[in-house]
């Protein structure tokens, strides 16, 4: 074999294995992540302007006056289609959020057993589950954390 064409056969095997491990890391399975819900966001994000529904044990805090009569108690933070429709009016976008205090780590996002993170979820996974409640999942998304379905 000419040394040439050796070495540009290194070259080709050597770029396959790049591709190969870079693969391995893209899509690697996720690990399963158990932890407690400890509180529920909706942020509504219109323009400039921004408006959360943020509860956790004990308190509900609304933003926007004209929602505070659509949410009542911090242990029921649902969301019908009547006022999904009313948010997708009102907003630009809406973000359903679960905001999880991890038993187990999250190697995807770097997060440790103990450490908490706010997850985006949609409308039914996000009406699925309240505070306190107990769940498990295989975390998506890089930039921004998401729950796409409950175990």
């Amino acid at each position: 074999m000419k040394r040439r064409t050796f070495i540009t056969s290194l070259g080709a095997v050597g770029g396959i294995g790049a591709v190969a491990v870079g693969t391995n890391a893209v899509f690697a399975t996720s690990s399963t992540v158990n932890g407690t819900v400890a509180a529920k966001s909706i942020t509504g994000r219109g323009g400039a302007e921004s408006h959360a529904v943020l509860a956790h044990e004990g308190t509900l805090n609304v933003d926007d006056a004209e929602y505070r009569d659509a949410f009542s108690d911090w242990q029921d933070i649902t969301v019908d289609d009547s006022l999904a429709r009313q948010f997708e009016t009102d907003y630009e976008t809406v973000h359903y959020n679960l905001h999880v205090h991890h038993e187990t780590p999250n190697k995807k996002q770097s997060m440790t057993a103990g450490e908490s993170l706010a997850y985006r979820a949609d409308r039914p996974v996000f009406n699925n589950v309240q505070i306190g409640d107990a769940v498990q999942f295989e975390p998506v998304g890089a930039d921004v954390p998401r729950i796409d379905s409950l175990e």
